[in-house]
């Protein structure tokens, strides 16, 4: 059959191209691995060729479905499920990798790209660097083949059309020619998620993808190394990228924070969800490689904990993207994509790459040159080991915690090996968790950037240390405790340490880059980078841990907590912490809702400071959501959001609202508002043509009865009737009881019919919302600090790349 109005050319190039990028990735690892084995012109010439003929396919299929997304052919599952007519077109990025196979696309175009780098670069270490790098290429253009070989499953293709997926194969609008025509569903697509669409949602995932990508490379060259048996010279080529990884994978998570903060609602940049952690760890590792490639190149020490960091931060990528895409954390984070069926996929993935490495260094370990003298206490490589060593047990806390639901499927009582008795809980409070294990492992970080400049390679002179850091120390003891005094901490003695190392690390790294680098730029990497991670720990310090809720309320409103949320009456002046705020009204601009709040310094100031307008974001999938407003000063931020809205009450025209929903077969009872519903029989009236065999029209009838407490019955019939494709509702309203029932829908396999409930609701005598509202203070030192830190990481890149 040929159906009407389809675009199967780009989809064809689209398939085409990752069937392309799949087997030029196997042609070019094992071109790689025989030119290893015995070097040849020939072999290398395919290897290059091959994979210079993956990078371009990677880029078609890039193409491919940025071509699709931006010209609106929703007879692609793919483009139908992530994007809509009224997206905005820069929102066209957050929909292209919104789902699972965008992501897997976007990862595997960054690889190609550094992939190409280094085979230019790479030199000696193309072939077994390269014939790593094509391997996991390999792996992860099979995520996105969509193939049945024997009726298995490989990967999930973004160019499959509405009618191929399994879900409606056989159904009958599958047999119809002209189905994009006939049928509005097709003329629009689903939408992107509301919270998506924000512009930190177009730059967040490529640059946290690129620095996925960035782990790759010292996992390779490390991996390389181990199968050539030249354990040392791999460290001079690894440690820029080490370094660039750290940059560009902090810059994406910061990103995510900075989104978080914009978009969302939990009061924050950060929740500790097993999404966030799942990207953090990966970095927290990395850090501590780079640091330990660092330790080796000085001094030739520590190699083989620089072989495991750098191993192990690749493989807790493929972990982290096994935690995140299989399902297995659908009940403990948001953010989480929904099991496409790869779980089994990523598994492999996963314990291929990671028995490997194991295997591999376990096999070299003897060979792997060891350190013939200790450490020296006073020497800067012991102490910048025992920092890589708290970044490790650091990062090995925070994957244990997120592990909980992977232990409870292995070891749990209905896992593979039930040895638990029960299954580990989730953490109640799981801020509360991370921060009681994470907070001692930041203070001792921080102290180690504050003293570690000033330590030497070998051994250190008391004098020269102490001369070095006393004036950075009586700095930060007087700055911290100005700060302490005025952010009353000095109850909390954890905090008041953290606040006064962080200070001391901004100084000390300040003082040795001014003083003892002279203000040169071949010093300040470290310098910036460990000023703005030590600017972090102390932003996030007093911004959370001394916010201010301003919304108190003693008056309890539903479902919201009395002592954060404020009822603001539109028109009343409210107490808002130091100001006067008052609720002006809403504005609807387009699938927004902006809900105007004005502040004022006295309660008869005729202009106002500031207003904000948090807003509701409405989509057809999601409903309402809530998206703060923030007002910025450079020593805080009045963070607000809306939590409920009297314009939400009213969700019809007629004054109906209250929605309500239930299944019912035939005897089936229902209890709404205290009233039983009982479905008693449907009648089903169709007209059509015996001729063609065709349906033209068709009515079908729900013959209910509602019953009071007081046993009085009353009819309900409300109906639906089909005709030329367009469904109509005839409703049945109870204008005594408030009531109306809608007949929307039938379930032909369960036998059940599906009943819509509406309540009549009361005019609102005067407009409301529910609004909190949270002083965030000094969280400017933050992002301040996160944009030293990546400044930092990529200055020490650039070094590296000078010295090389």
């Amino acid at each position: 059959m040929e159906y009407i109005g389809e675009h199967l050319l780009p989809g064809f190039i689209g398939r085409l191209s990752v069937s392309t990028a799949f087997v030029s990735a196997l042609v070019a690892m094992v071109a790689y691995y025989l030119n290893a084995r015995n070097e040849n012109a020939g072999y290398r010439k395919i290897a290059r060729y091959s994979f210079g003929l993956h990078s371009l396919a990677t880029l078609g299929i890039v193409l491919s479905l940025f071509y699709l997304l931006l010209n609106h052919y929703f007879e692609y599952d793919y483009v139908w499920k992530h994007s809509s007519l009224n997206l905005e077109p820069r929102f066209v990025f957050s929909a292209f990798w919104e789902g699972q196979e965008g992501s897997f696309i976007l990862w595997l175009f960054w690889n190609a790209l550094l992939g190409l780098i280094l085979m230019i670069k790479a030199k000696d270490w193309e072939n077994h660097s390269m014939m790593v790098f094509s391997a996991v290429q390999a792996f992860i253009a099979s995520m996105v083949l969509g193939v049945y070989p024997l009726g298995l499953k490989i990967g999930s293709s973004p160019f499959v059309l509405m009618r191929e997926t399994a879900e409606n194969i056989g159904l009958p609008w599958t047999q119809l020619a002209n189905y994009l025509e006939r049928f509005p569903a097709f003329m629009d697509g689903t939408g992107l998620n509301p919270l998506l669409q924000n512009y930190w949602m177009t730059i967040h995932p490529p640059t946290l993808f690129l620095g996925f990508a960035s782990t790759l490379v010292p996992f390779a060259l490390a991996m390389a190394a181990l199968i050539k048996g030249d354990f040392k010279s791999w460290v001079k080529p690894a440690l820029p990228w080490a370094f660039f990884s750290v940059g560009i994978l902090g810059l994406g998570i910061l990103m995510g924070g900075a989104w978080a903060y914009e978009a969302l609602s939990f009061g924050g940049f950060w929740a500790w969800d097993p999404v966030e952690n799942s990207s953090l760890v990966p970095w927290i590792v990395m850090t501590g490689a780079a640091h330990l490639l660092l330790i080796y190149r000085n001094k030739r020490a520590g190699l083989s904990a620089a072989f495991i960091m750098s191993l192990l931060s690749f493989i807790l990528i493929l972990y982290s993207t096994f935690l995140t895409r299989s399902g297995i954390l659908g009940d403990s984070s948001v953010h989480s994509f929904v099991d496409l069926g790869l779980s089994g996929q990523l598994l492999i993935y996963l314990l291929f790459f990671s028995v490997l490495a194991l295997g591999l260094f376990l096999w070299r370990y003897k060979k792997i040159p060891k350190s013939k003298s200790d450490d020296d206490l006073s020497s800067r490589e012991f102490w910048m080991f025992i920092g890589s060593l708290i970044l490790f047990i650091s990062a090995f806390q925070i994957i244990f915690s997120t592990s909980l639901p992977v232990i409870n499927k292995l070891i749990g009582p209905e896992g593979l090996i039930p040895i638990l008795s029960e299954n580990k809980a989730p953490h109640l409070d799981p801020i509360a968790h991370y921060h009681s294990w994470q907070l001692p492992f930041a203070l001792v970080i921080a102290i180690l950037m504050a003293i570690g400049q000033f330590l030497r390679y070998g051994k250190t002179s008391s004098k020269v240390f102490w001369r070095g850091i006393s004036i950075s120390l009586i700095l930060s003891i007087a700055l911290a405790s100005y700060t302490a005094q005025v952010y009353y901490l000095w109850s909390e003695p954890l905090y008041l340490a953290l606040l006064y190392s962080g200070i001391f690390a901004v100084f000390s790294n300040l003082w040795y880059w001014l003083i003892s680098g002279k203000a040169n730029w071949s010093f300040a990497g470290s310098s910036v980078a460990h000023i703005g991670f030590a600017l972090i720990l102390v932003g996030a310090l007093i911004s959370n841990g001394r916010k201010q809720v301003i919304s108190r309320s003693q008056v309890f409103t539903e479902n919201q907590a009395a002592n954060e949320n404020i009822q603001m009456l539109q028109g009343d002046s409210l107490k808002l912490g130091p100001y006067t705020g008052v609720y002006e009204g809403v504005e609807m601009e387009g699938q927004k809702q902006f809900y105007k709040v004005s502040y004022f310094n006295n309660p008869g100031d005729s202009e106002p400071l500031f207003q904000l307008r948090p807003f509701l974001q409405f989509s057809d999938q999601m409903g309402p959501n809530p998206n703060p407003d923030t007002k910025h000063y450079w020593n805080y931020d009045i963070y607000t959001h809306i939590t409920y809205s009297s314009e939400l009450e009213v969700a019809s025209p007629d004054g109906f609202g209250n929605e309500a929903e239930v299944s019912l077969g035939k005897g089936d009872t229902a209890i709404y508002e205290g009233h039983f519903v009982v479905l008693d029989s449907t009648l089903a009236n169709f007209v059509g043509n015996e001729e063609r065999q065709e349906i033209l029209a068709g009515k079908l009838t729900a013959h209910l009865r509602l019953i009071n407490p007081m046993g009085t019955e009353f009819p309900i019939q409300p109906a639906f009737v089909v005709e030329n494709d367009f469904k109509e509702f005839r409703d049945t309203v109870l204008a005594m009881q408030g009531f109306k029932f809608r007949f929307e829908d039938v379930d032909p396999d369960k036998n059940e019919i599906q009943i819509r409930a509406w309540t009549k609701v009361d005019p609102i005598e005067k407009p409301y919302i529910v609004q909190k509202a949270i002083v965030f203070p000094m969280i400017n030192i933050l992002w301040m600090g996160s944009i030293l830190m990546v400044v930092g990481s990529f200055i020490a890149v650039w070094q590296r790349i000078k010295r090389s």
